[in-house]
């Protein structure tokens, strides 16, 4: 097409460069990204943890400090849906999940267990339906009788689905080699933790730990997994994300119509524009957009169908 036709076209305004039906759309995700930290109070955090979890599509925070004088609306984030709370009270523990709401996931409280704070909740994706768990385990609560728990929630989980994702803040120290009774259980129901940088940071002795590892089984397709950084008077801890293939299927392709410029007979196409009466052709169009398809129709007459992509 010469030039004037392409100019033409452009001024209408609603004519793309490379037209498809509804125009290009944005490939959908292909992963999905899981995060947990260590909050030490949410309420007074909000306009912080916006930044740091914007680009994650579930998130978990433990120790929230929140209770029932605390509104969900009042903790409501940009972006994110309705929390899932399990509270504690307003000095400690506690347990908030936030997500997005193109996300398929619901909480499981079957597979919970009254004695430990502790969630449950089934994600569903395009390749397999996937259990989450997330955990607060307070110094003060006897590490014995939580990981006998925890032990017993597991198997009830794995009895149903062998996709599992544990995270949470576990006051175990996972850099050191931990106590024979909780390697078993973290090997006999088919765990391993996929974090190995401390997450938690001493200030007064300076000792670092990794309090908080996120346990996966073989099943998961884990495609990225690290810390995020944490501001020191935000909290004690790091976060720290998963990022797996949900399993999206791949982008819809569409049959068009374009004009093959590269093979052009250009010479023809100086010759019929000359001799096309363009005054004539935009005259007698009641607007631009009625001379714009008069323009399209000659075209075709002239240089014949574009070509399908």
């Amino acid at each position: 097409m010469c030039k004037f036709g392409e100019i033409l076209l452009l001024i209408c305004g609603d004519i793309e460069s490379n037209p498809g039906p509804g125009g290009t759309p944005d490939p959908p995700e292909k992963t999905l990204s899981i995060f947990h930290g260590n909050i030490r109070s949410l309420r007074n955090k909000l306009n912080y943890i916006t930044d740091i979890i914007e680009d994650f599509d579930i998130v978990f925070f433990t120790e929230s400090h929140l209770d029932v004088n605390v509104t969900d609306f009042d903790i409501s984030l940009f972006g994110f849906e309705t929390p899932v709370r399990k509270d504690r009270n307003a000095n400690g523990g506690g347990i908030i999940m936030y997500y997005k709401s193109l996300i398929n996931i619901v909480r499981r409280v079957d597979l919970e267990h009254d004695e430990v704070e502790s969630m449950w909740f089934e994600l569903k994706t395009k390749l397999r339906s996937i259990l989450i768990n997330i955990n607060y385990r307070s110094e003060r609560q006897s590490s014995v009788c939580f990981w006998q728990y925890f032990d017993m929630m597991l198997k009830r989980a794995l009895d149903e689905n062998n996709s599992i994702i544990c995270l949470g803040d576990l006051n175990k120290n996972f850099m050191s080699d931990i106590s024979s009774n909780i390697r078993d259980i973290v090997f006999i129901n088919g765990l391993i933790n996929i974090i190995d940088k401390p997450t938690h940071f001493d200030t007064r002795t300076g000792n670092t730990s990794l309090l908080d590892p996120i346990l996966v089984t073989d099943s998961i397709p884990v495609v990225d997994k690290d810390t995020v950084p944490i501001d020191r008077e935000i909290s004690d801890h790091d976060g720290t994300y998963v990022t797996i293939n949900c399993g999206f299927t791949s982008s819809r392709t569409y049959k068009r119509k374009i004009w093959d410029y590269k093979n052009g007979d250009f010479d023809l196409m100086n010759q019929k524009v000359s001799r096309t009466n363009w005054e004539h052709l935009i005259s007698d169009a009641d607007n631009m957009n009625v001379a714009c398809t008069y323009l399209y129709f000659c075209s075709i007459a002239n240089f014949g169908n574009p070509d399908t992509d």
